[in-house]
């Protein structure tokens, strides 16, 4: 392999390793954004409001990360 080949091989390398980097973040990223499974999200503009009105203790609350999840709450 010439000193060319393998400068070559390095960069491809290098950028397939970038690109993995990038696509973990971006998965770790949307993955902040979203509810636990099998929790409703909601939006900014129900904060504090019952979700749904036949259960007034599901209330829409503010969570880290700019989410915005109906939760239970004890009366």
């Amino acid at each position: 392999m010439t000193k060319r080949q393998m400068v070559r091989t390095f960069l491809v390398l290098a950028s397939i390793v970038a690109a993995t980097v990038s696509i973990q973040s971006l998965r770790t990223e949307a993955a902040a954004k979203r509810c636990p499974r099998g929790v409703r999200a909601c939006s900014a503009a129900q904060v504090g409001q019952p979700c749904t009105p036949d259960n007034l203790n599901i209330i829409c609350s503010a969570q880290s990360g700019n989410r915005y999840c109906c939760l239970a709450y004890a009366p």
